[in-house]
Order: structure tokens, then C-alpha cells, then sequence
């Protein structure tokens, strides 16, 4: 699945699902588009979901305590700072974090977020349930671990040097839980959201465009009395859509227990 609603989801719910033109595909594709940035700008995250290589920390942590231990590994011995801000907790960015495919975790204090040549290498993965875990909260409809709230947990400190920690993980919602189709999980608010401002942001297109037989689609660039004509332009249209950066207070409703929370305030 690459986008959270189909085009042709909106033509039917437009009524335009019997005959489409160029003109009024372009509108709609960049409506959804529109709609669509606009809902993940308010999650914090791309909802659907994907296989995802991140590196954490993201950021360097300062701080007046020199605290460390030394540490080793079959090639090099480095000094690990634990410093005040070290925590035993590790929040990604996109939610829901899933067990399948299996995660994959390593550490590399020096990986410079796998930069230098040999980092991440294979005596770096750590081991889920030994090393690691997330903070599963629930199963999905295969029996697999769901975490919603973006939260890894350690055996000890995570490292404070940005770029140490590697994930590969999948998070995010499929299609069928995405439309209210899945027996465990239901994250039809997201695609009801982005439904509704899709059609809303098209609307205000077709708003300003003459409609002959049907609809034309196309901004007016020129029109005339007496023996009708006009003519429309395409190129124009993401101009008609106006401000699409906020959402309606309905959906921001309907997305707010989506949000990565977590994420959002720890930013």
C-alpha cells in the first residue's frame, strides 16, 4: 500500500467514478496528496505501513556529569558516557511498531550512524527479550505484538551518542486495518480523515469550474457572453485548493489517538 486512500475511492464517493477526465484525475491525485501530507504533518509519522531503517540517538546529549563505563568488543575497547539524561527507554517515530518481520537492533557506540566502514556489524545485534523489548500492548489480528506507543525498553542504559543505535523495524497500519476491515485493529479514523479532506480540498476546486454537461474540470481563465465559450486551464488548479496546511477541527478529532505522543513531546 503507497497512500493511505485510492483515487478512485474519491471519484466514487464524488459520483464521478462512471467518467473521469485528465483534468479532474490531476485535481483529485493532488488533493489527495495535499490531504494526505497534511494528516502526517498532525501525526508526527506516515501511517501506513513500512519496512524502516533509523537511527537513534538523534540527537547529542550535553551534560557536566563524565561519567562511563569501558566497554569492548572483539576488535576495540571504547568508554561509554552514562550521563544524567541516559535512559532505560527508547521512543521511535513511527507507530505501531509490529513483531513481524523480526526486528532487527544493534548497537555500534562508533557507527556514526553507519557511516564508518564495518559498523553495525554482526556481533552488534542485540537480542529481543534478552536485550531488548517493546512495549507490545496488544496483538494484531495474526497473533503478533503491536506496540502503539513507539517504545523500546533495555536491559540497561541506552547510548547517548548520536547515531549508535540502528533499527530496522516495520510499524504503521495495513490496508485492511486502514479501511476497517481487520478483527483486531481499527484505524479506519485515518483513512476517514484523509477521505474527508481529500473531498474537501477537491470541492473547493470544482467550486470556481463551470459545469457543462457534467463536470469541466479546470480553473476558468477566460470566458465570454453571447455565444458561450470559456476555456480552462489544469496547470492552475493546485492554486484552487487554497490553504490545505491545517485540517478541519473534525479530523484533527478523529486523528488525536493516533498521535505519537511520545514522540511529540520528547521533541
Amino acid at each position: 500500500m503507497g497512500s493511505i486512500v485510492d483515487p478512485a475511492e474519491v471519484f466514487l464517493e464524488m459520483g464521478l467514478s462512471a467518467s473521469v477526465s485528465e483534468e479532474e484525475r490531476a485535481i483529485t491525485l493532488g488533493a489527495i496528496t495535499k490531504a494526505e501530507g497534511a494528516v502526517k504533518r498532525f501525526l508526527g509519522y506516515d501511517p501506513v505501513q513500512r519496512l524502516r531503517t533509523e537511527f537513534y540517538p538523534m540527537q547529542d546529549y550535553s551534560s557536566n556529569y563524565q561519567g562511563g563505563v569501558w566497554e569492548a568488543s572483539d576488535t576495540q575497547a571504547f568508554f561509554r558516557r552514562t550521563i544524567e539524561e541516559a535512559t532505560s527507554e527508547l521512543l521511535v517515530r513511527h507507530i505501531p511498531i509490529r513483531a513481524l518481520p523480526a526486528i532487527d537492533l544493534r548497537i555500534d557506540i562508533d557507527a556514526r550512524s553507519g557511516t564508518r566502514a564495518g559498523s553495525f556489524a554482526a556481533e552488534t545485534l542485540r537480542v529481543e527479550g534478552e536485550d531488548y523489548w517493546p512495549n507490545y500492548d496488544q496483538s494484531d489480528s495474526d497473533g503478533s505484538g503491536f506496540c502503539s506507543d513507539g517504545m523500546f525498553r533495555s536491559f540497561g542504559l541506552w547510548p547517548t551518542e548520536a547515531g549508535s543505535v540502528r533499527i530496522i523495524y516495520t510499524a504503521g497500519y495495513t490496508n485492511e486495518e486502514m479501511h476497517g476491515q481487520d478483527a483486531s485493529v481499527d484505524a479506519s479514523p485515518i483513512y476517514d480523515a484523509v477521505m474527508n479532506e481529500s473531498r474537501r480540498l477537491v470541492e473547493k476546486a470544482f467550486v470556481r469550474m463551470k459545469t457543462v454537461r457534467g463536470f469541466l474540470a479546470g480553473p476558468i481563465t477566460s470566458e465570454s457572453l453571447g455565444d458561450y465559450s470559456y476555456s480552462a486551464d489544469g496547470s492552475l488548479a493546485a492554486k484552487l485548493y487554497g490553504d490545505a496546511k491545517d485540517l478541519m477541527d473534525a479530523s484533527k478529532m478523529a486523528l488525536e489517538s493516533f498521535v505519537n505522543m511520545g514522540w511529540r513531546l520528547a521533541s
